[in-house]
Order: C-alpha cells, then sequence, then structure tokens
C-alpha cells in the first residue's frame, strides 16, 4: 500500500453511531463489528428488561457466511498525485460498521448483524 498524505478542506458529518469508523489517514487493517437488536412495539411501552437477550437468537452466534475467493486480480494503481485533495463533504450518517475514509486502506473485514423484532398489542 503506498502511503499518501490526505489534505482536508473540511468535512460536515452529522451523525457517526454504532461501531462506524471516520478516518482521515492510511490504515492498514479495518474490522468493525455491530450487533443489536431492534424492537418495534405497538404502544411503544418500554422497560428496562424487555427479556429480549442476544442468546435467544442463532443469528448472533452462527458462522459468518462469507464468500470463498476463487479468482486471482491484479491490480494496478497510479497515483496522479502525492497526496489526496479533499476540498468538501457533506455526510448525513455513517452507521453499522461502515467506514468513511479518506487515504488508502490495506484490507477491511465489516460484519453487522441486526434482529428486527415487531410486537402487536393483538396479533
Amino acid at each position: 500500500m503506498q502511503k499518501r498524505t490526505a489534505a482536508v478542506d473540511k468535512i460536515n458529518l452529522n451523525s457517526l453511531t454504532y461501531s462506524a469508523i471516520f478516518n482521515i489517514g492510511d490504515t492498514t487493517d479495518a474490522r468493525p463489528r455491530s450487533k443489536g437488536i431492534a424492537v418495534q412495539k405497538e404502544g411503544a411501552s418500554f422497560h428496562e428488561d424487555d427479556g429480549i437477550y442476544f442468546k435467544e437468537y442463532a443469528l448472533f452466534n452462527r458462522e459468518a457466511n462469507r464468500p470463498t475467493t476463487t479468482a486471482t486480480v491484479q491490480k494496478h494503481n497510479f497515483h496522479h498525485r502525492d497526496s489526496i485533495q479533499v476540498d468538501n463533504v457533506n455526510i448525513i450518517g455513517v452507521s453499522q460498521t461502515a467506514i468513511f475514509q479518506v487515504g488508502s486502506i490495506d484490507k477491511v473485514d465489516s460484519e453487522a448483524r441486526i434482529k428486527h423484532i415487531r410486537q402487536y398489542l393483538n396479533a
């Protein structure tokens, strides 16, 4: 990975949440992880302990189903400058293991697991 200087004038970022990464500069390895349970309740009465736990859902314990890489890809980068120039960026949000990167990044392995639950008063 060729290292370059990142020159940034202005970045407006409204929200950075849940294992998201905001980075200016070079990164060798990024492995953001996030797990969450999103509960929508009719009537919206929430309690400190609603009895919903990660251990109850296999989604959070099983091995990730990652694609196997079989093809070899040859790549050649030609950088026109020794630096990365950024004038102005406006971002509403970066969330759930997403990465906003100004610079080079060598390896990325992101994983977000979200269980969505809807609870109705009378089903």
